[in-house]
Formats: structure tokens, C-alpha cells, sequence
């Protein structure tokens, strides 16, 4: 990875200097991960960080055998299971490489130690968690409150990759519908 596209994707959180995001991308390392291929699995501790370069990753969680997909990571972007880092617990969230790209990856742990001379590093973790706050915040409204079409077209008009790169079982688990449910859905917007 280069070192700029690292410090791109830092400056859209907060103002990042060269000598501090160097610190912080020292710390990750190159992740080798295949399609369908999991960073983390139920049950796992987690220790680490992910960076996403470039690829598509899949967060999901199994309930009674089944995958309920809870989100899209493409790159650039990082991830992890920020509930169980932080709490120190064992993961109920899956991760799982949809499109391979370039990952990286980093031990908590470390970052903590480098936030202790650049504390720009919490203010990072701040910016990041309020946004992923938000995000789950908006998605749990919209389980409330749209129906299973009004969900599909603010997916398609808030994020267009998605629907363009994601198989669609995986769309429709993302949505909380059946594959069918969700064919129908689609053939019914094409004829309006």
C-alpha cells in the first residue's frame, strides 16, 4: 500500500499530519485473504484492526444457521468488530472477503500504545465510532419505519456499489427479505 492512499482515507476523519499517519501505517501489515475466505469468524477474539485497501469485504452474523448480512465493506476503509475490541470479548460478527483487493491489518493494542504520543489517534476512533454509530442508528430506523422496497431504492440511491457489485442473497439478507422477495421487488420497479 502506498502511504498516500492511507493517508487520503485518514484525512477524511480528521487533519492527519505526514509524520503521524506514517506512525499509524507502520503498524499495519499485508493480509493475504482469497474470496469467500474470513478475517474473523464467530467466536474468534479479536485483536485486530482491518484496513481495506481496495476489495469488498462482508460483515455478517449467524442466527439458527443463517446469514444475516449486516454490511458492506469496500475499500478504501477500515473494520473490525469494534464492540468486541474494545470490551475485550469474543466476536459474534463475521467477516468474510467477497471481492479480493489489497488488506492490511493491524493489532489494537499497538494503535493504543501510538495513541499515547499522538493522540490524533483517539480523536480518529471518535470520528470513526460516531459515524458507525450513525450508520446503525440510520439502519435501525429504516427496519422500523420503510418497507422492503423503500429500503432497496435508499440502498440503490445512497449506495449504487452495492447493487452493482454485491450478489443479491446477499442483498436480500442485507435487506432482511428473501431472495424472492427481493426478485420481486426488482421486477416491480423496473415496470413502474
Amino acid at each position: 500500500m502506498t502511504n498516500a492512499i492511507f493517508y487520503q482515507f485518514l484525512q477524511r476523519f480528521c487533519p492527519f499530519t505526514e509524520t503521524e499517519s506514517d506512525a499509524l501505517f507502520a503498524l499495519f501489515e499485508p493480509l493475504a485473504a482469497g474470496r469467500k475466505q474470513h478475517l474473523q469468524q464467530e467466536g474468534d477474539r479479536v485483536e485486530r484492526v482491518y484496513f481495506v485497501q481496495s476489495g469488498v469485504l462482508r460483515g455478517y452474523y449467524l442466527k439458527e444457521g443463517e446469514e444475516i448480512t449486516s454490511n458492506f465493506y469496500f475499500g478504501p476503509t477500515l473494520t473490525g468488530d469494534v464492540v468486541a475490541l474494545r470490551e475485550k470479548t469474543t466476536t459474534r460478527l463475521n467477516i468474510q472477503v467477497i471481492e479480493e483487493g489489497i488488506l492490511w491489518q493491524a493489532r489494537l493494542a499497538q494503535i493504543d500504545e501510538l495513541s499515547e504520543q499522538y493522540p490524533i489517534m483517539y480523536r480518529l476512533f471518535m470520528v470513526f465510532f460516531e459515524r458507525l454509530y450513525a450508520f446503525n442508528h440510520k439502519r435501525q430506523l429504516s427496519f422500523i419505519y420503510d418497507t422492503p422496497t423503500e429500503r432497496y431504492l435508499k440502498l440503490f440511491a445512497e449506495r449504487p456499489k452495492v447493487i452493482a457489485q454485491i450478489p443479491q442473497h446477499y442483498i436480500a439478507s442485507y435487506l432482511g427479505i428473501k431472495p424472492e422477495s427481493l426478485s420481486r421487488i426488482r421486477k416491480r420497479i423496473m415496470h413502474e
